[in-house]
């Protein structure tokens, strides 16, 4: 065992110890979260300025870190599929009336879809306001092995994608097998959850109307377990401060600092795009005669829990909780935007990634890049949209499903391999708004929207985290 393990690791527990204290002071939850992912950053970063990158010194450290930061990613993964089917048959079955899915689901897809389609467009022009040149960028970084390792995998993905098609694309949502859907192994394996969990609640509806003895045993065991589900996602969240510290020490250590400027243009042209279509979310709210300014603030906490751990899914539970404790919004509708939010129509991942990459990879393959264009990358990047999986990741196969539908190269996408995960956190963090974004809509058109509680002060936490 050597002495930089020992250190390291010191150094490693030593900051778990003052996140310990913190609570224990009772600093709240979003304060040790953001503490935990500025810690890690400059953690990481220190240790990869002071002993350099891929040190073979640091192989026993990493391995030790990876236990804390993949197993909780391992834990939220875990619950995530329990959590989506019991609230979503919960979210229909306890409407009055019929109207979850036809005034609900509608104008929650419409708003993500409309803001995918929205976020294509920015994309685009970030391409060109950047002045970002595809062909320059293959020929400085195209030559590393990494590259075309990713490259041959992506190959193997764009050529079962040429074989599904479109049609195979949305047949691959309706689940053949419930169970093996439950098992989450599947990239549609939320959205076919979603997808049966609606189809389940509303058949429970129907039997409430004709025979409500008959299923209301049913209805106690679905609420019972949305319950006890619940729970297990609080005890799983205490830990997120701990993970977000792993993890982001992780992501400083294993990305070499210094080969990322030679893509910086595009990070700095991703994060522009990002914010723009962040401020495009708070137009949008003000449009509807709401204030962004209560929205921002609200919702930040979220989108910084949705920044750490990359993943839409796992924000599901603070999700909806900040919606209906914080926004005012409705619990069915709630339910309904954050996990329809985690697999259609996601802004950073599905919207502005592919448009990004569709834009450069016709740069390199030499094709005009017309108004013709313009309009089918557009339209292809609403309809690939649906069934993106939540979790780090899911953007590169929203990227081969957009060029593959349009005939383009995959080169581009494993090119940015060494960007990757940086500009997944913020892709993330911008999918999260969008679908909270979409839950706030849906409910002002449905008025059922608390204004009151959206427009008053905030009380306490997002969650019931202590």
């Amino acid at each position: 065992m050597s002495i930089t393990f020992i250190i390291l690791s010191a150094l490693f527990l030593g900051f778990y110890a003052m996140l310990s204290r913190f609570k224990k002071q009772r600093k709240s939850f979003n304060f040790r979260v953001l503490s935990a992912l500025v810690g890690g950053l400059m953690f990481g970063g220190a240790i990869q300025l002071t002993l350099g990158f891929n040190n073979e010194m640091l192989t026993g450290f990493t391995e030790l870190i990876s236990v804390f930061g993949k197993g909780y990613i391992k834990l939220l993964q875990m619950i995530v599929i329990p959590l989506v089917f019991v609230a979503m048959i919960s979210a229909i079955m306890n409407v009055d009336g019929g109207g979850a899915l036809s005034k609900i689901a509608p104008k929650v897809l419409a708003t993500l879809i409309f803001t995918v389609a929205i976020s294509a467009v920015v994309g685009v022009a970030a391409v060109y306001i950047f002045g970002i040149d595809a062909n320059a960028l293959v020929t400085t970084v195209g030559s590393n092995s990494d590259i075309h390792m990713r490259e041959h995998s992506l190959a193997s993905t764009q050529t079962s994608m040429e074989s599904l098609g479109l049609s195979g694309l949305f047949l691959s949502i309706i689940p053949g097998n419930i169970f093996d859907m439950l098992t989450g192994s599947e990239r549609t394996s939320t959205l076919s959850t979603v997808l049966f969990g609606m189809f389940l609640g509303y058949s429970i509806l129907q039997v409430k109307k004709r025979r409500p003895e008959k299923v209301q045993n049913f209805i106690d065991f679905i609420n019972a377990a949305k319950e006890v589900v619940l729970s297990m996602v609080r005890e799983i969240l205490k830990l997120t401060p701990y993970g977000v510290f792993a993890l982001m020490t992780s992501f400083m250590m294993t990305n070499d600092l210094f080969a990322l400027a030679e893509m910086g243009r595009f990070l700095l042209a991703s994060y522009a795009a990002i914010f723009v279509m962040y401020a495009i979310h708070l137009i949008m709210v003000a449009v509807f005669g709401l204030s962004p300014i209560q929205f921002a603030q609200k919702t930040w906490p979220v989108l910084v829990f949705g920044f750490g751990s990359r993943s839409s899914m796992a924000a599901i539970p603070l999700n909806v909780q900040t919606q209906t404790e914080r926004l005012g919004v409705d619990e069915e509708t709630a339910n309904m935007s954050a996990t329809f939010g985690t697999s259609i129509g996601q802004n950073g991942c599905a919207g502005i990634y592919p448009a990004m990459l569709a834009i450069m990879a016709a740069q390199v393959m030499g094709m005009p890049i017309d108004l013709s264009f313009m309009l089918q990358l557009v339209a292809v990047i609403a309809i690939a949209s649906f069934g993106i999986a939540g979790v780090g990741g899911g953007a590169t196969f929203a990227a081969v499903a957009v060029l593959t539908i349009m005939g383009l190269d995959i080169t581009v996408v494993a090119i940015l391999v060494s960007i990757e995960a940086l500009i997944d956190m913020a892709r993330t963090a911008l999918n999260i708004s969008g679908s909270m974004l979409s839950g706030v809509i849906t409910s002002k058109q449905n008025k059922t929207l608390d204004v009151d509680a959206y427009n008053g002060e905030q009380t306490g936490e997002a969650e019931a985290i202590v």
